[in-house]
């Protein structure tokens, strides 16, 4: 038998995409998510009163310390390659260390008030963290965060599984009853079969 907790999900919360939590946060529907700090931003920027509001009742917390006995979480950065087959590889690299440099990049980071996390040390010190008490949160992302592959390999296989949500589907089949709990992991199971070959 399935068993299905939907009675207790938001309207549509089983065909939700990627933006579909910032929505229900904003407009009230939900309450608490996991999130960066995009709701924030948005609510914050807003010129609409009442999302200005609700940007002034936003808390952000870290996640509970589990078994580990320390911070683990997800997070956004975006690393930076030049490819072998580039052209311009000099070109390229110049490009690359002239964004990472203080005039550049802080006040980037700052435009997205700390969005996307930082792969320095030197940036710690941005003044982006100080500035709003909700950004200090999301200062040490890096320092704190597992890969997707995590406790595995990093590679094409953990990138191809993340971007297939396979975890999230098997949850979201399990919670909303579509599969047994033990079916939604054969499936998913079978899923990232086909990205993790032997």
């Amino acid at each position: 038998m399935r068993a299905s907790s939907t009675q207790s999900f938001a309207p549509g919360t089983g065909s939700w995409l990627d933006p579909s939590n910032n929505k229900a946060f904003l407009a009230g529907a939900i309450s608490l998510t996991n999130n960066g700090i995009s709701i924030y931003y948005a609510a914050k920027k807003s010129t609409d009163p009442k999302m200005q509001a609700i940007a002034e009742d936003i808390q952000h917390a870290h996640y509970p310390i589990g078994p580990a006995g320390k911070y683990a979480r997800g997070g956004t950065m975006f690393p930076a390659f030049v490819f072998r087959y580039n052209k311009y590889p000099k070109a390229a690299k110049e490009y690359l260390r002239f964004m990472m440099e203080k005039e550049q990049y802080e006040p980037w980071q700052a435009a997205c008030i700390g969005y996307v996390a930082h792969p320095l040390r030197a940036y710690e010190a941005n003044p982006v963290w100080s500035a709003d008490p909700q950004h200090i949160f999301f200062r040490d992302v890096v320092k704190n965060m597992r890969h997707y592959g995590y406790a595995g390999k990093l590679g094409k296989a953990s990138a191809a599984a993340i971007a297939d949500f396979i975890v999230v589907d098997m949850f979201g089949e399990a919670c909303t009853g579509a599969q047994t709990p033990k079916e939604a992991a054969q499936r998913a199971e079978k899923r990232a079969q086909r990205h993790y070959r032997p």
